[in-house]
Order: structure tokens, then sequence, then C-alpha cells
């Protein structure tokens, strides 16, 4: 099949039963580079409230598929998903751009640049990829081709909520509490905080129960 021709497939949608998360709405949809598309996840009826709950979540295949210890992308996904549903109406956007944009194959060489040291902001400079390379504004144009106004996002990341509230979506941001000691993790939260200006009190890097949600 063609790189673009999945485009016709865009739109299609599907309800099914996950053996963890309950009945959910599937929608294809177009909202990054990634080469065959993303996905919507609907928990209920989003679209009747007047700020749904929304989480952009980007893929991460070293956490969500094999459990790496570098990063809790997977528990992010997992904590968003219990909020969402405990909600009982919300959205999560499933982005296939692994690396932060950069791709599986940048991560993998950036990834072998942070087990030997480096932070993730430092690994992606190293390789020649920018540390942050989505966007988000495709997102935003697609809430509000379906007439939602404001959301209620959950992230700490400024770009996520800067891109939709430039797009002209009021956002209330809802920080995700990720309770994971790691060593590893917490060295990306500090990263997180302070390289990419992500929202994360410095007092919280001294509780060593408590982390924040940084995708």
């Amino acid at each position: 099949m063609d790189s673009e021709d999945f485009l016709r497939y865009v739109g299609s949608q599907v309800r099914l039963k996950s053996r963890t998360w309950g009945t959910l709405t599937f929608e294809s949809v177009k909202l990054s580079p990634a080469v065959d598309g993303d996905l919507a996840v609907y928990i209920g009826n989003p679209f009747k409230q007047d700020t749904p709950l929304v989480r952009i979540h980007s893929e991460c295949v070293f956490a969500e598929a094999f459990d790496s210890s570098l990063c809790d992308c997977s528990d992010q996904f997992k904590l968003a998903m219990r909020r969402l549903c405990d909600e009982g109406d919300g959205m999560l956007f499933y982005l296939r751009i692994d690396g932060r944009g950069a791709g599986l194959a940048a991560k993998v060489k950036a990834t072998a640049l942070e087990v030997r040291g480096a932070d993730t902001y430092e690994s992606r400079v190293a390789i020649g990829v920018r540390p942050e390379g989505r966007d988000f504004l495709p997102v935003a144009e697609f809430l509000k081709s379906k007439g939602v106004g404001a959301v209620r996002l959950l992230t700490n990341n400024p770009d996520k909520a800067g891109d939709l509230v430039r797009a002209g979506i009021e956002v209330v941001v809802e920080p995700l509490v990720v309770r994971n000691p790691s060593k590893m993790v917490r060295r990306l939260y500090e990263t997180k905080r302070v390289k990419f200006g992500h929202s994360i009190p410095s007092e919280i890097m001294d509780d060593p129960q408590i982390t924040f949600d940084f995708g």
C-alpha cells in the first residue's frame, strides 16, 4: 500500500471492548507525520461535555511494549486512561511519533547515548535532531472540527497546552501524578524540568515518592 493510501480510511471508527478499560471507540485520524496515521480514543461521549478531559499521548515503544526502565511513558498512559475512565467521558489522542517526534530509528541511536550517561536533551542534540519535535496544533484543529472549544488537559508539558491555546482552545491543565522513585526516571524528570521547561515544582524532586507526568 502506498504511504498515502491510508488517508482514504481516516475518519473510520470502531467500538471495541478492552479487557482493562471497558468499551472504547477508536477513530483513525491524521494528526502527525506518522506514515499510517494516529488514533483518537473516546471513552463514553466526551463531546457532550463543555470541557472534556483530554490526554495527548505519544507512542513510546520501549516503555509500552518492552517495559523500559528509562522512562515512565507506560505508567503515564495507564494513569491517563484510568483518569479518563473514572471520569466516564473523555478522549486520548495516541500520536504514533516515537522519540518526541524524532522517530524510532533516531530514538534507538539517542537512547544508546542515554544508556552511556547522556540525558534525553543532550542525546537528541548529539545526533542532530530537535529535543522536542512535536507539533500539537493538528490536535487543536481536530478538536475545533468536533466543536470542542475548551478542554481539561492532562499534562505538565507547556508545549501541549500552548499549541492548543494558540489555536483558540481554552485549556485548564490537570497534572498527572505518577508514583515512581526510580533514579533513572527521576533524572529524566529533572532534565524535563530544567531543559524542556516543564511545570514541575522543584520541591517535588526532593520527595522520593512523588513524581510528575512529563509526556
